[in-house]
């Protein structure tokens, strides 16, 4: 397995580290965390520019044909960054779903906008699609229920909202902002996006707005959320190494007994504990990247288990970090407490380490998922029966 980037993934990575370096810097981050819509439409202008909005889609589609790998690379700069624009939730989710789901005409209308920085879309699943209900009536559908914490609703329209449509199916609908009976409670996150609470009271929309109207959409969801999360992880990998680097820097300045503290054995330590926790994360990261095209209880598995495993190793980082720089480690003058809140943030998005452990184990204690490595073809080879795997 080749596990070097190609030529043109490190001009993306070049070109995506030099382009944040001059246009958003730790004031830049300030000065859009603390207005409103919480991004900035300038830059997001210059993202679809440089053509990181249509990175995910195919050409036909409109886009560049990215894999997961180039999303992974641009999510590591955002994370170095702290860049708050709402690329997981517009392009990966959103547009995700659209490219997966939609018809001809639905992807055309939505993805061309979305590309083009036009448009931004939002989804609401965290409550799961029961937390809605979507009524066949006639040709229409009555959509009702309330999905809590949706990323980027603030500033999306339209928004798209999975929703149970009988029978254990889900769909997912496309409701516009101005839709009668959507009502939507904004508040900041922690580190600094935007989200809102979304209350649906009997909406009535054509069944041309619901997404893959004739399918389950539940395993495209799952697949779609499965790529947001490793997105997020590589954006998570990328404020770690941020920090590491903040923290070696401040300990080769900080003098105290008439040295830096750098020189002290116990730091050195530490240090190099946090670069062996930024390198686990990488290394998990990459498993959970590569493994996105693999069979869906693989990939979910590799997804759950570096999800948990990065969160751990977050936490670990964020406070060594602030230990070591002291008090003033937590102020707003340093960016390590913007980084550090980044990281908390990644602790529950989409799921907290917890429950992403109880996920990883309920998969592999599936035989058929054991039997086989994470990038394993089950086609390949034959997998042991779940009768001959027990009696192994």
């Amino acid at each position: 397995m080749n596990l070097q980037y190609t030529t043109e993934q490190n001009l993306l990575r070049e070109s995506a580290g030099k382009f944040l370096a001059a246009r958003y810097d730790y004031p830049c981050y300030q000065r859009i965390c603390a207005a409103e819509p919480g991004w900035s439409a300038q830059i997001w202008a210059e993202f679809a520019q440089l053509g990181w909005l249509g990175l995910p889609f195919s050409e036909d589609q409109g886009g560049s044909g990215g894999g997961a790998v180039e999303i992974a690379i641009l999510m590591e700069a955002f994370g170095r960054s702290l860049v708050l624009e709402p690329y997981i939730a517009t392009v990966l989710l959103g547009g995700g779903l659209v490219a997966a789901l939609g018809s001809r005409e639905q992807r055309d209308s939505l993805l061309g906008a979305l590309i083009e920085g036009r448009m931004h879309l939002a989804f609401a699943h965290r409550d799961g699609a029961a937390a809605v209900k979507a009524e066949r009536r006639g040709s229409n559908y009555v959509i009702s229920g309330t999905k809590k914490a949706v990323i980027a609703a603030p500033s999306a329209d339209p928004l798209l909202v999975s929703a149970a449509l009988g029978e254990g199916a889900i769909g997912v609908v496309v409701l516009p902002k101005s839709a009668r009976g959507l009502a939507l409670r904004p508040y900041p996150m922690v580190h600094g996006a935007r989200a809102a609470d979304v209350e649906l009271d009997d909406i009535t929309v054509p069944a041309s707005a619901m997404l893959g109207a004739n399918e389950d959409a539940a395993a495209s969801i799952e697949r779609v959320i499965d790529g947001a999360i490793a997105a997020l992880s590589a954006d998570a990998v990328g404020a770690m190494a941020a920090m590491v680097a903040a923290t070696v820097e401040y300990t080769r300045t900080r003098v105290q007994f008439g040295q830096p503290i750098a020189k002290f054995q116990a730091l050195q330590h530490r240090m190099v504990d946090m670069k062996v926790r930024e390198e686990e994360a990488r290394a998990s990261c990459l498993f959970a990247t590569l493994s996105l095209d693999g069979p869906a209880a693989q990939r979910s598995r590799a997804v759950s288990g570096a999800k948990a495993k990065i969160g751990r190793c977050a936490r670990s980082v964020h406070q060594a970090a602030i230990q070591l720089h002291g008090a003033i480690g937590t102020t707003n003058e340093l960016s390590l407490g913007a980084y550090a809140k980044r990281l908390l943030a990644y602790e529950t998005l989409f799921g907290t380490t917890r429950e992403h452990l109880r996920r990883y184990a309920a998969i592999i204690s599936d035989p058929d998922v054991s039997a086989t490595g994470l990038l394993h073809d089950p086609a390949a080879a034959a997998v042991p029966g779940k009768e001959e795997w027990t009696s192994t």
